[in-house]
């Protein structure tokens, strides 16, 4: 029996690429990649849905089960709204940031209805800031939070009615800031790459010495770990070249401590 599933990452910054199948292709390989200890069960691509840039598959063959959980751990899928409960843990990123002056909200790949997940100011102040009063664009501003920033949230609140759900950051992604606090890291993020392309850009410009680890969040979301007194926005700038229409923000310990 074949089964279907749509993943949670998202294909975006296609216009960076001569050819717009070439990331989709990428894609494929990283799934074999994932799966390739399955040797009797194929992954296929069905198509990218243009709403909501998600991919679709078809997993055929005898430990399609087996294959089909690995995918949703390593990667995730979509979630239908009312399987979701008070107290699940969520991945999900930025979306629309500081366009509302009352939170931020995340695509946490929720389905039927489509929904955002909202971190409330009031959460944010308490977690981020101590409780102390300041507003949700300060918060951006210090974490320089942008759109596809990544977060494991744990869900608070979920409204059946208006069909609504609010959250906290995770232990998880609350311990990646304390760690460059702690630590006295700087980190820099980028969307809309993959891995491999973001480390090619670090070897050719002689950056890859400063790197303590790449965590890959999603497909095209990658957080850097920078060695001490290395320089995000240093980096940057020479790296940026080679990474056509790629997001970048950086995490800098004094300026969130």
């Amino acid at each position: 029996m074949v089964k279907k599933m749509v993943l949670y990452d998202k294909l975006y910054n296609l216009e960076s690429y001569k050819d717009k199948n070439d990331l989709v292709l990428r894609y494929e390989k990283y799934l074999h990649e994932l799966t390739k200890g399955f040797t009797n069960t194929q992954v296929k691509i069905k198509k990218k849905r243009e709403f909501d840039n998600r991919i679709e598959i078809y997993i055929e063959g005898p430990e399609e089960i087996f294959v089909r959980n690995l995918l949703k751990k390593e990667i995730g899928s979509i979630i239908e709204f009312d399987d979701v409960k008070v107290g699940d843990i969520l991945k999900g990123t930025m979306t629309e940031v500081g366009h509302v002056g009352f939170g931020i909200f995340l695509d946490c790949a929720l389905t039927m209805p489509d929904k955002d997940v909202l971190l409330p100011l009031y959460t944010l102040r308490k977690q981020l800031e101590n409780n102390k009063k300041v507003s949700v664009y300060k918060i951006i501003k210090k974490y320089d939070f942008i759109n596809y920033f990544p977060l494991f949230v744990k869900i608070t609140d979920i409204n059946s009615e208006n069909k609504s759900i609010k959250a906290e950051i995770a232990p998880k992604s609350l311990g990646l800031f304390d760690r460059i606090i702690n630590d006295k890291i700087e980190a820099l993020f980028i969307s809309g790459a993959t891995k491999q392309q973001f480390k090619k850009a670090l070897i050719k410009k002689g950056h890859l010495r400063d790197i303590v680890s790449i965590e890959r969040f999603g497909f095209l979301e990658n957080i850097v770990l920078l060695k001490q007194d290395s320089n995000a926005i240093g980096i940057i700038s020479e790296i940026g070249n080679f990474l056509s229409k790629c997001k970048f923000s950086v995490l800098i310990p004094e300026r969130i401590s």
